[in-house]
């Protein structure tokens, strides 16, 4: 008649207690990675605002002073903004904080267009607006939205400045 036997394993069970401790390694772990990762989400959504000033000693320009003097840029960026193309258009909202006697003392870009060149010469032609002074403004600064926006085609160069 033949042996019939058994043959033992090595096949580690964790037990109760070793389950408890890796459950709570495993927790402190994921714990630790969601605070990681949100600090770096944190740390990512950081925002820089870009003030345009005006420059002591520079004349203050009107709205259609404004106009020529981007337009003339505008011819030479022109045909760098088409590239291949037969034409280019861009726009900007910017917001321009205005005093009580109609100067812009500063503006800042809320929404820039797609090229930093052209809101770079429109920051600062921008802050050298000079508006009709508004009756009743209390406050020493007030914000108002204006919309720039540019237009080239073969020969033609065209500035928007709209309140």
């Amino acid at each position: 008649m033949q042996n019939t036997g058994s043959t033992r394993t090595a096949t580690r069970w964790p037990s109760s207690e070793g389950v408890s401790a890796a459950r709570a390694t495993s927790g402190r772990t994921l714990s630790i990675a969601m605070v990681a990762a949100a600090m770096l989400v944190v740390a990512g959504c950081k925002s820089t605002s870009t003030y345009y000033v005006p420059t002591a000693g520079e004349p203050r320009l009107n709205q259609d002073e404004f106009r020529d003097a981007s337009d003339q840029i505008l011819r030479v960026e022109c045909p760098r903004l088409m590239g291949t193309s037969d034409y280019a258009t861009g726009e900007a909202r910017a917001r321009v904080y205005v005093d009580k006697s109609g100067a812009v003392q500063k503006i800042e870009f809320t929404r820039p267009s797609n090229d930093e060149r052209m809101n770079t010469v429109w920051g600062g032609l921008g802050a050298r607006l000079q508006f009709d002074p508004q009756e009743g403004q209390t406050e020493d600064l007030r914000a108002s939205m204006v919309t720039i926006g540019y237009s080239c085609g073969k020969g033609t160069a065209l500035t928007t400045l709209q309140l």
